[in-house]
């Protein structure tokens, strides 16, 4: 990585910082409202394409003291026909306010299995002869009942392309005039990204999760051209996450800006 962009990194870091607290780009309601108000003043146009946001690095946003999982990238499963749709139907169970609508809401590891909605247990299986991602369902027996939905590896190489070096930014937040505002206080630099092999490996050990997000909208959403989405599925993004203190175990080298 050429120091001139991490030289530009830190200038336009430092232009933001200054800034002050920010008017939230985006709906309160929306998760991404420090991400998405940090890469508006940045200068970059709001995508989910595999290529790094900015200067070859992947920006993430967090709220000041949050513990939260962060995405590292979304993924949909590698067979449409036993996907996203497929697992919502399969194993989620109908919305309290619109039960013709089935949610899949999970977080799901390797290393252990995660009961669901007491009437599952389930896990990620990793298997490296068939170089695949498993979703694997079992009853509350032990019994495998499911494993259809799978990710190839070359699917999550893919997904993983944007994750050679990474600028983490911490945001304080207040509201003025009833509207969040964020303050970009403080941020880090990863570098030297361990590669895909080591990716697999945190997926095993646990470090790594899935989380489905299979949802649906709620009373107050509109699309763009104001028709209520109400009671509609909401898709918002199944992926690969990972808590922030072991961010770094995806990196070979760290720099606090």
């Amino acid at each position: 990585m050429k120091d001139k962009k991490l030289e530009k990194l830190k200038k336009e870091f430092k232009r933001i910082k200054d800034l002050g607290f920010l008017e939230n780009v985006k709906s309160d309601k929306n998760d991404g409202g420090a991400g998405n108000t940090f890469e508006h003043h940045l200068g970059v146009t709001e995508n989910n394409l595999t290529d790094p946001d900015y200067e070859g690095f992947e920006i993430k946003t967090k709220r000041q003291f949050t513990h939260s999982a962060m995405s590292l990238f979304t993924k949909k499963p590698s067979v449409a026909e036993y996907g996203d749709q497929y697992m919502r139907e399969q194993f989620g169970l109908p919305d309290k306010n619109y039960p013709k609508v089935k949610c899949f809401r999970t977080s799901i590891y390797a290393h252990r299995f995660s009961e669901v909605y007491g009437k599952y247990k389930i896990k990620l299986g990793v298997n490296r002869e068939e170089k695949k991602l498993y979703f694997e369902v079992y009853d509350l027996n032990g019994k495998l009942i499911d494993n259809k939905v799978h990710w190839t590896f070359e699917s999550i190489k893919n997904g993983s392309i944007k994750l050679n070096n990474m600028l983490i930014v911490n945001a304080e937040v207040k509201k003025v005039n009833s509207k969040d505002h964020f303050k970009y206080t403080d941020a880090t630099v990863l570098m030297g990204y361990r590669g895909f092999d080591n990716l697999i490996d945190q997926i095993e050990n646990g470090v790594i999760r899935y989380d489905n997000r299979l949802g649906v909208y709620g009373p107050d959403t509109k699309n763009k051209k104001g028709k209520s989405l109400a009671g509609t599925p909401h898709n918002h993004g199944g992926g690969l996450r990972i808590s922030p203190k072991n961010i770094e175990k995806l990196f070979e080298k760290s720099l606090d800006l």
